[in-house]
């Protein structure tokens, strides 16, 4: 349910064969090798790729040390092919002939080693004195993990708005997710939407969901695209206005059931400084709980463009859309619009991590 769409009705997310083949072949060229400590890439089951130092080895797992994080352990099961890196195959060929490595070509496209995380964060604020007074501030992060065939997500965001005084905007959300990677492309996602608007009628909404995803253009680093088909239960809880809770039947919360399709798109222009993006859902209800009042769909879009200052920081520009259908349908079969529509532009510096 839209923030504060009901304060407008106021009466106002193996291979285990091949992997353990390419192991044994890899641990012999390794040993008949005077460079047992070698610089190795490692291909996962999911196309990352991991290069670093072999420092250490046990029965189920390997050590590896890389040039972003200290000595990370990696398990055999979910190695798909493993080979020197050119500089450590170049130097051991300088010391010995050795034999070519046997290698088992992985069933997923090889993928560029990437860091396993990132940290967006965008502030906007304003201030403005005049015949009209008036503060804005938001702030919106977005943090990532990938670990193996884990994804892990948290999204956060802060809106406060005072004009001529008066609080015109003060709500938060928070959306931890989590994906698991079938292969490349096909995950699984599950996550929750927590929000809570001091100011709406409908202050607390939360959303819990699960479903398949899909991921394309997997081997262009410059675009992103995925979609989400989603089921879950939305939960919602009113306060304050007695002809809101005489239409819920003086019910202080409602739960019904949604499915949404949810997408996210990133696009950078090759050779400029400019990026693309858009990120959303499309929500419909599954039930209506309430007899008075038909609740249609929720749309939620953003869309904008980024321009990079540096590698870290960026100046954005975005267009947020909120869109709720609701009808307000009479006993005598009358049926009310109570659509609630919202759209806001934002300017915004942010960095990324």
């Amino acid at each position: 349910m839209h923030q504060g769409c009901i304060a407008h009705c106021e009466p106002t997310g193996f291979f285990r064969t091949k992997a353990l083949v390419h192991f044994a072949c890899f641990t012999l060229f390794l040993f008949c090798s005077p460079l047992y400590a070698a610089t190795v890439v490692i291909t996962l089951q999911n196309g990352d790729r991991i290069s670093g130092e072999l420092v250490d080895e046990t029965p189920t797992q390997l050590q590896i040390k890389t040039s972003y994080a200290a000595i990370i352990a990696v398990d055999k099961t979910q190695i798909s092919q493993m080979q020197p890196s050119a500089d450590s195959a170049q130097a051991a060929n300088q010391q010995a002939e050795v034999a070519p490595t046997a290698t088992v070509a992985s069933p997923v496209a090889e993928t560029s080693a990437k860091q396993p995380w990132h940290l967006d964060v965008d502030i906007s604020a304003s201030n403005r004195r005049g015949k009209e007074q008036s503060d804005n501030l938001s702030i919106s992060s977005d943090w990532e993990l990938r670990d193996l065939a884990w994804r892990y997500s948290i999204g956060a965001e802060f809106d406060y708005e005072i004009k001529q005084n008066v609080r015109k905007a003060h709500k938060y959300s928070i959306n931890p997710g989590l994906d698991y990677f079938y292969s490349e492309q096909v995950f699984g996602r599950a996550k929750l939407d927590y929000s809570y608007n001091f100011l709406a009628a409908d202050y607390k909404n939360i959303d819990v969901s699960m479903g398949p995803g899909f991921s394309f253009f997997k081997d262009r680093d410059e675009l992103r695209l995925e979609l989400m088909a989603l089921v879950g239960v939305k939960k919602a809880y009113f306060r304050g206005d007695e002809f809101l809770l005489a239409l819920l039947g003086q019910r202080e919360s409602i739960r019904f059931r949604f499915a949404s399709l949810d997408y996210d798109y990133q696009y950078q222009l090759p050779a400029t400084a400019l990026e693309w993006y858009a990120k959303g859902s499309i929500l419909k209800m599954l039930d209506q709980p309430i007899e008075l009042l038909d609740f249609k769909y929720e749309v939620h879009n953003e869309m904008g463009v980024r321009y990079w200052l540096t590698d870290k920081i960026r100046l954005s520009w975005s267009v947020q859309h909120d869109w709720t259908g609701i009808d307000l349908v009479l006993s005598d079969g009358t049926v009310h619009p109570l659509d609630i529509k919202d759209i806001r532009q934002k300017l915004s510096i942010g960095a990324s991590f």
